[in-house]
This record gives C-alpha cells, structure tokens and sequence, in this order.
C-alpha cells in the first residue's frame, strides 16, 4: 500500500513539473511579441498631443537593467511619438494605453473610429499590428477628425526609426 502511495505522489509531481516546464517553454518570450498601432485623440476639434515627456516609457523594452513591469510593457509609448502605441505582451486592451499613459476617457462618452468604423467598447478590444484608431470627445468634425487618422506607412516608419523598442529594421 506505501509504495502505491508513492507511486502516486511521484507521478502527481512528474505531472506538475512537466506542465510547469511546458508553460514556460511554450509561453512566448517578451522580446517575440512587438505590435505597433496608430491612435490619435481628437477632442473639441483638437488633437491631442501625447508626445510630452509624461507620456514616454523612458527604459528600452525588455532592457535587461530594469525591471520590467507587466502593465506597462502591454502598451507604451516611446521617443517623442504621441501616435504610435509599442506592445510586448500578449492580449494587450486599448484601454492598457490609456491606463499607462494615465490619461483618463470616459468610455461612455466617446465616439471611436476603428480602422474606419464606428464601434462601441473600443477600450475591451486587442490591440492588434497596424490598427488605426480616432477617438473622438466632446463636438469634433468627424470628417476632419477622421483625416488625422494614423496610417500604417506612418506606423512602419516609426518602426524603423523606434530606439528603444527594438524594432526589426525592414
């Protein structure tokens, strides 16, 4: 009967650090998610600048020298571009950028134009490569709101300048 018992605790441990193994190995790695989307805020007819100092993560990305913060490292921005928003973890929500950025939107009181279409609950969805989003708050000029979206040439070429994020140069 012990050694049955044995037997047991044995193979629950094989079967734990087996699983524990395969998330680790199977998980990806920080440095393989970068996702890179546009965004601009436009409120009364103005555009939003998110280019100032405050809004900039500082550290390069997966910098081994600091510690990296999970939040943070969902979405951010980085040297001095106010519309392009860096990601490295999985999943990450339009709402983690503005949570980072500690920008406060009422989400109830927005109009948001995603990649060209009207759509509700913006900040619930995934960021994803090349997205464009125009929020809009308060009385704007949709059309010319709309114009101000960002472009993905815009999007690839702050890739290929980005300093501390790490891009793969094209």
């Amino acid at each position: 009967m012990l050694s049955r018992n044995l037997l047991l605790q044995i193979a629950s441990a094989v079967v734990i650090v087996t699983a524990v193994t395969a998330f680790f190995l199977l998980k990806p790695k920080p440095e393989d998610i970068h996702i890179h989307a546009g965004f601009v805020v436009i409120e009364n007819n103005t555009k939003v600048d998110f280019s100032g100092f405050k809004y900039m993560k500082l550290e390069p990305c997966g910098d081994e020298g600091h510690q990296e913060d999970e939040q943070l490292e969902k979405a951010h921005l980085h040297d001095s571009v106010g519309d392009v928003v860096h990601v490295h973890r999985s999943n990450p929500k339009w709402s983690d950028l503005f949570t980072n950025i500690e920008y406060p939107l009422e989400y109830s009181k927005v109009k948001v134009y995603f990649n060209g279409q009207q759509v509700e609950n913006f900040q619930d969805k995934i960021i994803q490569p090349f997205d464009s989003i125009v929020i809009l708050v308060g009385e704007n000029d949709v059309e010319k709101a709309l114009a101000q979206a960002v472009t993905r040439d815009h999007i690839e070429e702050v890739e290929k300048k980005s300093e501390n994020c790490g891009a793969s140069k094209k």
